[in-house]
């Protein structure tokens, strides 16, 4: 019999930073989703362990929320982050997600929820790839609610050589113009400014704001030295173009910003920025690269999905798994 455990505190929890000794994975690292708190956006957590009964063996964890949505109460997975639901012990079976899952059912009656939410990341992400997890998701109740499209590339397979003719030209002649480097000393608000203003003003142009503020960057950054990297690249020394990696684990790298100065998009800067960064990933021990989402409000964006399918990224999906509880 599996049991659920609501942690207090996974900051100072032995048993979930031992849990992610063994498989890391960013957005259930507490110096991460310590920003949500620190700059009070008032999260209510879920913080869960899933154990067999009796013993300290635990098999998986989840980061969740409590938010009332629409009158209901709702378990989320996860706010604060891009994506939530069970980060498994290496080499579990269907046998143990069943069980878990379950015991998960029976946390959220127990707790007066109403539904639950859970934002998955592609099984791309697992350890071991495969969709086992949705299959038992599915037997369990819950239905896929949305979906959307995320771009992959297996750096095992990335090769310049490989890239499109257009791009390779274009790559080239951007490598006399262009400057790339890596932004590796400790933040400040006199040092970042000039990287937080190209993305901000690359993202107004899309009538959006980035995900983080000036001051929550400047914290992760600070916290997370080795897992999150900033590129910049420039043009005659002026600021043409930043990118921002998140190391998710040891494989995976994800690109959660990329943003160029509109006064240099005939330059290409932006492209040539994913590029090395694409480049950089590889060098450094990593086996796949996702390069972000492909469409918006449901729809595909096909010139994006065009452009990123040059560098050879794959569709994956983020499914969002829904729950009727009461």
């Amino acid at each position: 019999m599996i049991e659920t455990i609501k942690v207090k505190n996974i900051e100072n929890d032995v048993e979930w930073i031992e849990f992610l000794r063994n498989q890391y994975n960013l957005f259930f690292d507490h110096r991460f989703n310590s920003y949500n708190d620190v700059f009070k956006k008032k999260i209510k957590w879920h913080h869960l362990m899933f154990r067999p009964a009796g013993t300290k063996k635990i098999v998986a964890v989840m980061t969740g929320c409590e938010r009332i949505v629409d009158g209901k109460k709702t378990f989320v997975s996860c706010d604060g982050v891009s994506y939530g639901g069970f980060l498994w012990k290496l080499k579990s079976d269907i046998i143990t997600y069943f069980e878990v899952i379950k015991s998960f059912k029976t946390y959220l009656l127990e707790s007066g929820f109403d539904q639950c939410v859970i934002r998955n990341p592609p099984f791309r992400y697992n350890n071991v790839p495969n969709e086992e997890t949705d299959y038992a998701l599915i037997k369990e109740g819950f239905s896929v609610s949305s979906i959307s499209l995320t771009n992959i590339i297996d750096l095992k397979e990335f090769n310049f050589k490989k890239i499109s003719g257009p791009k390779k030209r274009s790559i080239r002649k951007s490598s006399s113009l262009i400057e790339v480097s890596i932004l590796e000393e400790e933040l400040t608000k006199k040092n970042f400014t000039e990287f937080y203003d190209v993305l901000l003003r690359n993202r107004e142009l899309k009538n959006v704001k980035p995900t983080h503020s000036f001051e929550e960057m400047i914290f992760l950054k600070n916290k997370l030295k080795d897992e999150i990297v900033l590129f910049t690249a420039r043009i005659d020394n002026e600021l043409a173009a930043v990118c921002v990696l998140f190391r998710i684990n040891s494989d995976m790298i994800l690109n959660f910003y990329l943003a160029g100065d509109e006064k240099f998009k005939m330059n290409r800067v932006s492209e040539f920025l994913l590029y090395k960064s694409i480049e950089w990933s590889k060098d450094n021990g990593c086996k796949y690269y996702d390069i972000g989402t492909s469409d918006m409000n449901g729809k595909l964006l096909e010139g994006l999905y065009a452009f990123k399918k040059k560098f050879m990224a794959h569709g994956f999906l983020r499914k969002t798994y829904e729950l009727k509880i009461k």
